[in-house]
């Protein structure tokens, strides 16, 4: 939900900084006050188009910023983690308008791309009118709506498990039916595999004939060294333990007792020290043979890599596909009878789950149905009907069925699909009765309505606000709205007013407390405030707060 909005310099407002409540909050204002203009705001945040012409007149940059937080589990937090932010309780999304026509998107204060601040919020954020065509009226969605409505999530797993299992073994028949191969084919194919059979390659050699060349090269330039310095100790051994031997000799009352015991030491150190310069020598003692037998070695598994693969796990897993290829060759109707016979096992494997779900839509459809006209009947629609139509279809991640959601209006009309029924405020209406079923399982956390309730009045627009109420318990809602029974029904109203600033329209939005509230309904109701008026608010709001009580 969005906890906090900032704009500064766009269009009319100067600058506002706004804490945003859970629940249902309306914003209502006198026309042109610059209402839908926090709308616009949002929607930019949503990744909508950014013009110059948003900045406000004078200003250099537009800025819109709101803090956002997300439930556990959620898709923004999950995409967050991976672009490599902080998963904290609140993050920042900040979007800048530059009149040179540069844009600048940060999220938490740090830059970032506009398509992954949309990929973030997409889902998060529902704006009536604009997002519908996305899911409510797009056909191909609605039979995941179903699936969701019925809670079959787990079912459709499996089912699109079996179909991809499915869909890949006739991809492989498919493949086999389009090779023709000859004998040459054939006869080049077992060339192949006995040249890398031969090779006997083991995974990791490579890599360890090269850190013993390395170590090689890295030694060859001191081993002349090492076996001179070998060399001279070898020739100077003798002297150095009969030199040691007569200075040990001296008498021990001598005053050169000390000079014989450091004679003693220096010896023995000399001796551990060319043993050890011994050792190294001897463990690079390559013969020229050895030195020869590896490099071959080497040649060979790079002329392999560049010829089968990038690395020796490439070129042995090339070596098993040619030796596919070869057995497709010289038993082709044999592998196509094994193939037929995994595509029999993995269609009756997917079937099984297919019908299993077309079973469970077929019985819960009704549900639904119920469910939405129950809503549209609270809307005021009491002849509209509502039919989840399930014909047959193509096969599918989803299964065999081709869900359609169908809709009549009026009395006397024929169910027709969304996209070619209702117009204007009986389509806005439908919307709201949709939404209220599906919101919670699209797991949007904020829907805005920007004037929903265009173009009705009265008991209807009583209604379409109390729905609003209810959709609130799931989600955040924000409605941009000109009628008091809409208003009343809010737990939080804001008042869109403007002011002029030298040669300048300035909005402004304040959230008003409960007199406020009532002024405002008293002036939306009669077009002036008078004792009579505060009056009628008073009741409206009373009674609309105790219908959601």
């Amino acid at each position: 939900m969005i906890n906090h909005l900032y704009v500064k310099n766009f269009v009319l407002i100067d600058e506002l900084s706004l804490d945003l409540k859970d629940g249902f909050s309306v914003f209502t204002g006198e026309t042109g006050a610059g209402k839908s203009i926090l709308i616009d705001a949002i929607s930019l945040l949503c990744a909508d188009r950014a013009s110059t012409a948003m900045i406000a007149r004078g200003k250099d940059k537009a800025v819109v910023e709101g803090t956002f937080s997300f439930a556990p589990g959620s898709h923004a937090l999950q995409v967050l983690k991976e672009a490599g932010f902080e998963a904290a309780d609140e993050v920042t999304f900040t979007r800048e308008i530059h009149s040179s026509g540069k844009g600048v998107v940060r999220i938490d204060r740090r830059i970032a791309t506009l398509s992954l601040m949309k990929e973030i919020l997409d889902g998060e954020i529902d704006i009536h009118g604009q997002r519908d065509t996305q899911y409510l009226l797009n056909t191909n969605t609605h039979i995941r709506l179903l699936d969701q409505f019925l809670k079959l999530d787990d079912l459709r797993v499996k089912t699109a498990e079996a179909y991809t299992v499915l869909k890949n073994c006739r991809a492989e028949k498919e493949k086999a039916l389009q090779e023709v191969y000859n004998e040459n084919d054939l006869e080049y194919l077992m060339y192949q595999i006995r040249e890398i059979e031969q090779a006997k390659l083991k995974i990791g050699e490579d890599e360890e004939l090269q850190e013993q060349e390395r170590e090689y090269k890295a030694v060859r330039s001191s081993i002349e060294k090492l076996d001179q310095i070998i060399a001279l100790y070898d020739r100077l051994d003798s002297d150095l333990y009969d030199l040691n031997r007569m200075v040990s000799s001296l008498p021990e009352s001598t005053s050169l007792e000390k000079t014989a015991a450091q004679m003693n030491d220096g010896y023995y150190a000399v001796s551990d020290a060319a043993e050890e310069i011994r050792k190294v020598r001897d463990a690079y003692s390559l013969s020229e043979d050895d030195i020869n037998a590896m490099e071959e070695r080497l040649y060979l598994l790079q002329r392999m890599k560049r010829k089968y693969g990038g690395s020796i796990e490439t070129v042995l897993e090339r070596l098993e596909e040619m030796k596919e290829q070869v057995r497709m060759i010289e038993n082709r109707q044999e592998y196509l009878d094994e193939i037929d016979k995994r595509i029999k096992k993995a269609y009756e494997a997917f079937k099984v789950h297919a019908d299993e779900l077309h079973k469970k839509r077929t019985q819960g459809a009704g549900a639904l149905e119920k469910a939405i006209i129950g809503h549209l009947r609270d809307l005021s629609l009491p002849e509209a009907r509502f039919k989840v139509s399930i014909q047959s279809g193509n096969e599918s991640p989803e299964g065999t069925d081709r869900v359609e959601f169908l809709i009549s209006m009026n009395k006397g009309e024929d169910l027709k699909p969304l996209t070619k029924t209702a117009s204007g405020g009986e389509l806005s209406r439908l919307m709201l009765g949709l939404k209220v079923i599906f919101t919670a399982l699209q797991e949007v956390h904020t829907v805005i309505f920007d004037e929903i309730d265009t173009g009705v009045s009265g008991p209807v627009a009583t209604a379409i606000g109390r729905k609003m109420r209810s959709l609130s318990e799931f989600c955040q809602v924000f409605s941009v709205t000109h009628l008091a029974p809409v208003a009343a029904s809010a737990e939080y109203h804001y008042l869109v007013s403007k002011h002029t600033a030298g040669d300048r329209t300035i909005t402004d939005v304040m959230l008003l407390d409960h007199q406020g509230t009532v002024d405002q309904l008293a002036l939306i109701s009669s077009g002036e405030i008078t004792e009579a008026s505060r009056t009628a608010a008073e009741e409206l709001l009373e009674r609309n707060r105790t219908v959601h009580e």
